[in-house]
């Protein structure tokens, strides 16, 4: 590649990432803005915002505190750290769901470390599969034992792992 085509290359990088941290700033610009809308609807209970409770509205402002809380001095999502990632994304989910009226819908995100490994990924799921999960699981675990053909079968106990005798 040439000079000339290696400074276009570049500028051109250099343009698409500044648009690129333009576009998080406006994200945040734009979260921190709807929020304060809701907010200021929910304090008066008005219109929309008048058909909920006031633990429904405590959950909607406990979030949009978490929410402020994460968002203060940072200009761009991306400089929060990915477990703070998570958090705001969590909050913003328990606002969208009690607006929504949809508790099953809502996303709910978390950082667990990779198998093998001290390295940390972010999964996400719906509160109703994450329910579906423990539902499956505790299922499993009453189910019983089933280590043997027979209710009767003795699981762990050792026996029947004496050496065979009379070779």
């Amino acid at each position: 590649m040439n000079r000339h085509g290696y400074r276009v290359g570049l500028g051109v990088v250099l343009a698409l990432a500044s648009t690129l941290a333009l576009a998080s700033a406006n994200k945040v610009g734009q979260i921190l803005e709807q929020q304060r809308e809701i907010r200021e609807q929910t304090e008066g209970s008005t219109g929309d915002y008048a058909r909920f409770d006031p633990r429904a509205l405590a959950r909607i402002e406990a979030a949009q505190d978490q929410i402020f809380s994460l968002l203060d001095g940072v200009s761009a999502v991306e400089q929060l750290h990915p477990d703070q990632q998570a958090e705001l994304f969590n909050a913003l989910e328990e606002v969208k769901a009690v607006l929504a009226d949809n508790e099953d819908d809502r996303q709910h995100c978390w950082r667990e470390r990779k198998l093998g490994t001290t390295m940390k990924e972010t999964r996400c799921a719906t509160v109703a599969e994450m329910r579906a999960v423990q539902e499956d699981t505790r299922n499993y675990l009453n189910r019983g034992q089933r280590c043997g053909a027979s209710a009767t079968s003795d699981c762990g106990s050792g026996r029947g792992l004496e050496p065979a005798t009379g070779r």
